[in-house]
C-alpha cells in the first residue's frame, strides 16, 4: 500500500463535540489502555520543548528476508531515516512491533538485520534510545528474553523494554501537559487477550501461506482518516480520560495528524455548502465561480464516499498515530517532536531522495492548549 499521502490526507481538524457513548469494544481498549496508563510499571519523565529532538518509529515488522517479511522494502528508507537523526542529535523511540516474532524467531531475525540493529544501537550507546513492545513483538516483556537476545555487546547492553511511558511536557518552568506513549494494540481480542493463540496461527499457517505467494500480510488504508474501529477506540479513551494526555500510538499503521485551520487543514463538506449557499445568496457571484464552488464540493463528496464511512473528527487533538515502517512501496512515516512543533514525516520525500518529507506540523503546546479548552466549563 502506498504510504505517499499528503498533508490534507492526514490532517483532521472539524470538532467533535456530541456526547460520548462508549460501545463494548471501546470500554475493553479504555479499560486496558487505562491500567497501562496507570501502572506503576509506567515511568514517568520530563520532556523539555525548548530542547527536545525526538522522532518515533513504529511497526517495522523486520522478519526472515523472505516473500512474508515486511519491513524487507523499507529497509534502505529507515538506514536512511536512522543515519540523518542519528547525526543531528535525535533521541529514537521504537514503538513496538519492531521485530515480527509472530512469525519468526529472534535469531532469524537478528541474522538478517544485523546492520539494522547496530544502526539502533549507536542511538542506544549514546543514551538516546527508548524501545517499547508491541503485540508482535510481546516476547521482549520478559525480561530474560531481553537479556538472552538483545543484550549483546554488539547491539543492547542493560536495555530495558517498556510496555508504555509518560512524557511530562514543559516549556520553561511551565507545566504544558503530558505525551502517553504506547504501541497501542492494548484491549484487543486477538493481539492483547488472546495473543497466545494468535501467535502460533500466524507463525505455522499465515506465513507459510505468506512465503510461498510473496505476499506481506501489511494492507494499511489509503484512508489515513480516523475511521478504523481501534483508532476511534484510542481516540476516544484519550478524549474521556481525565488526566488529559496526548496518546502516541502505532498498531494501526494509519499515520493519524491534526492540524489548526491556520495549518492548512482540508475544508468539510458542510463548510464548501456553506460557502456555496451563501455566494448563491449574494447574487453578485459569476456562473464561473459557482461552476467552481459546486465542482469543489461535489468533488469533495464523492470522495468521502469512495473512501468509506465518514471519519470520526480528532479534534480535540488528543491523539497522534506514527503510521509504520513496513509501508509496500517501501516508505516509512514517523513522528518528530522538535522546535517545539510536532511533525508527521515520511522517508523518502517526493524525489525520493534519502530525506525526510514534512507532511503537516502543529504547535504542541497549541495542541496541549486545545485539548485542555475541549475540557473547561462554559465561562471557564
Amino acid at each position: 500500500m502506498n504510504a505517499r499521502i499528503t498533508a490534507a490526507e492526514a490532517a483532521q481538524s472539524d470538532a467533535l463535540r456530541e456526547p460520548i457513548q462508549l460501545d463494548k469494544y471501546q470500554r475493553t481498549v479504555a479499560k486496558a489502555l487505562t491500567r497501562t496508563f496507570d501502572s506503576e510499571q509506567t515511568d514517568e519523565q520530563q520532556l523539555s520543548l525548548d530542547t527536545a529532538r525526538v522522532v518515533i518509529f513504529s511497526d517495522h515488522h523486520k522478519g526472515a528476508r523472505d516473500g512474508a517479511d515486511d519491513f524487507l522494502r523499507c529497509e534502505r528508507a529507515y538506514h536512511a531515516a536512522l543515519a540523518y537523526y542519528l547525526e543531528t542529535g535525535f533521541r529514537l523511540f521504537v514503538l513496538g512491533d519492531v521485530e515480527e516474532l509472530w512469525e519468526c524467531t529472534p535469531k532469524e531475525v537478528i541474522r538478517e538485520y544485523e546492520d539494522t540493529l547496530e544502526l539502533e544501537a549507536q542511538f542506544h550507546k549514546a543514551g538516546r534510545y527508548v524501545r517499547f513492545w508491541g503485540n508482535h513483538d510481546d516476547q521482549w516483556r520478559h525480561s530474560g528474553e531481553v537479556s538472552k537476545y538483545l543484550h549483546d555487546d554488539r547491539f543492547f547492553p542493560g536495555l530495558e523494554v517498556r510496555e508504555a511511558l509518560k512524557l511530562r511536557v514543559v516549556r520553561g518552568t511551565e507545566r504544558l501537559g503530558t505525551l502517553f506513549l504506547a504501541h497501542g494494540h492494548q484491549g484487543t481480542l486477538d493481539s492483547d487477550r488472546f495473543a497466545w493463540f494468535s501467535r502460533p496461527v500466524v507463525r505455522h499457517l499465515w506465513r507459510p501461506l505468506q512465503r510461498r505467494l510473496g505476499m506481506p500480510s501489511t494492507t494499511p488504508s489509503r484512508d489515513f482518516q480516523l475511521r478504523q474501529r481501534h483508532d476511534a477506540a484510542m481516540f476516544t479513551w484519550a478524549r474521556t480520560h481525565p488526566a488529559k494526555p496526548v496518546l502516541i500510538a502505532g498498531h494501526t499503521h494509519r499515520p493519524v495528524f491534526w492540524t489548526s485551520r491556520k495549518s492548512g487543514a482540508p475544508e468539510s463538506d458542510k463548510e464548501l455548502k456553506r460557502r456555496l449557499e451563501a455566494l448563491r445568496a449574494s447574487g453578485s457571484a459569476t456562473p464561473e465561480s459557482l461552476g467552481a464552488s459546486h465542482a469543489q464540493l461535489q468533488f469533495v463528496r464523492a470522495e468521502a464516499r469512495r473512501r468509506g464511512p465518514p471519519a470520526t473528527q480528532i479534534d480535540p487533538p488528543c491523539y497522534f498515530n506514527t503510521g509504520c515502517c513496513s509501508f509496500g512501496d517501501g516508505d516509512v512515516t514517523g513522528i518528530e517532536i522538535v522546535g517545539g512543533k510536532i511533525r508527521l514525516v515520511r522517508w523518502p520525500n517526493d524525489n525520493d531522495e534519502p530525506l525526510p518529507k514534512l507532511l503537516v506540523e502543529a504547535d504542541l503546546a497549541e495542541v496541549f492548549d486545545r485539548v485542555g479548552e475541549a475540557t473547561r466549563p462554559a465561562g471557564g
